[in-house]
């Protein structure tokens, strides 16, 4: 087990301090990710419109190509799509596929990621933790879009779980809560 979480499931927290992590966009997390604000996150908004521009332009050079060539799977940002009458790319366009490749390469990680502020005073508790990834799921926030029905939000009662990395636990200012 890493340093940078030293909990054990079970465990309770409360903010000290407003804090700012990076939370993955999962099965587990997708509950929560729109009423978290995670859509509006910026950073997020330009990975994925870069993504689709890149997206388009490789299916235009593969569309202008000379040639049939085998079924190409691509994906879109939703699903994969395949391309059947995917033709050779010309010379030039071989190597800006390459350059468009290395790009959404790097892109594919923040495509699935965005950033959330819980505020001072959010409760936590701790669901699971390994050697890479903490989750845990908030208790009790001031956080307008993580309120539950019962305290005059609009979730319906149930889990508010995230899925982070754990070394972003170093940057949060918290105490353990009494249960």
């Amino acid at each position: 087990m890493s340093d940078a979480h030293p909990f054990q499931v079970g465990s309770q927290i409360s903010l000290l301090e407003d804090w700012t992590f990076s939370v993955e966009k999962s099965r587990i997390s997708d509950r929560i990710w729109d009423a978290a604000g995670c859509g509006s996150d910026p950073d997020y908004i330009a990975a994925n419109a870069r993504w689709r521009e890149l997206i388009a332009e490789k299916h235009a050079i593969l569309e202008r190509g000379a040639g049939p060539k085998a079924p190409v799977e691509l994906w879109d940002g939703d699903r994969y799509i395949t391309k059947i009458l995917a033709k050779e790319p010309g010379p030039g366009d071989k190597k800006r596929m390459k350059v468009v490749d290395q790009e959404l390469d790097a892109l594919w990680q923040p495509i699935f990621r965005s950033k959330v502020t819980l505020p001072a005073g959010t409760l936590m508790e701790i669901v699971l933790v390994n050697s890479e990834f903490v989750r845990f799921n908030v208790t009790s926030t001031t956080h307008p879009g993580l309120q539950t029905k019962k305290d005059g939000g609009s979730l319906s009662n149930g889990k508010r779980v995230f899925l982070i990395r754990g070394n972003q636990f170093g940057h949060a200012k918290y105490q353990a809560a009494k249960p």
